[in-house]
């Protein structure tokens, strides 16, 4: 192997590298630079963690939910006949159709002591962030996190982490109705 063939695999591995570390949580390194042991010991704990998590939630959502007292789902056909008087229900979603018919916007939202989990996938459009973010503020929804990622070519998936400040008062069904009026107004 030439000089120049050394050189371009390791600027190759380099940039590899930094990818990586851009995909790690911070772990407290001055400036974020860490060298490449540093990278690759991160990544390695980074995915034990995550494999750890994965193992914990499908503990609870496949061992019986025990944990989730008095926590309700909901598929496409019992929204429609979703009874209005229910509002002890900690997830609610709404989507028509099935399987790649859903239509636009889908809306999960779910509940959990005072913190709220909202799941978008909706069409792109300009300025939608800014209109769902606004709208949860007046709603007294403070966010917490949020992520908007590209879907395909026309579409987003857009979730939010938000927590409920003393003067909110909507159940989750209308919390849903809500966003969905928001996105679809124009």
């Amino acid at each position: 192997m030439d000089e120049t063939q050394r050189k371009k695999k390791q600027r190759e591995l380099e940039e590899r590298l930094l990818a990586l570390s851009a995909t790690i949580p911070s772990s407290g390194f001055k400036n974020n630079k860490m060298d490449d042991r540093s990278i690759l010991d991160n990544a390695s704990n980074y995915v034990k963690q995550l494999q750890q998590r994965v193992r914990e939630l499908e503990q609870e959502v496949g061992g019986g939910s025990n944990n989730n007292k008095g926590s309700t789902s909901y598929n496409n056909e019992e929204v429609n006949s979703y009874n209005s008087n229910n509002n002890n229900c900690d997830e609610f979603y709404y989507g028509e159709g099935g399987g790649n018919n859903i239509n636009l916007p889908e809306v999960k939202v779910r509940v959990l002591q005072n913190e709220v989990l909202i799941i978008i996938h909706c069409e792109k459009q300009k300025g939608l962030m800014l209109k769902i973010l606004t709208k949860l503020e007046n709603l007294h929804l403070s966010v917490l996190n949020n992520s908007v990622l590209p879907f395909g070519k026309s579409t987003l998936d857009i979730t939010i982490v938000a927590q409920m400040g003393d003067r909110y008062s909507m159940t989750v069904k209308e919390l849903v109705k809500t966003l969905r009026l928001t996105i679809l107004t124009q």
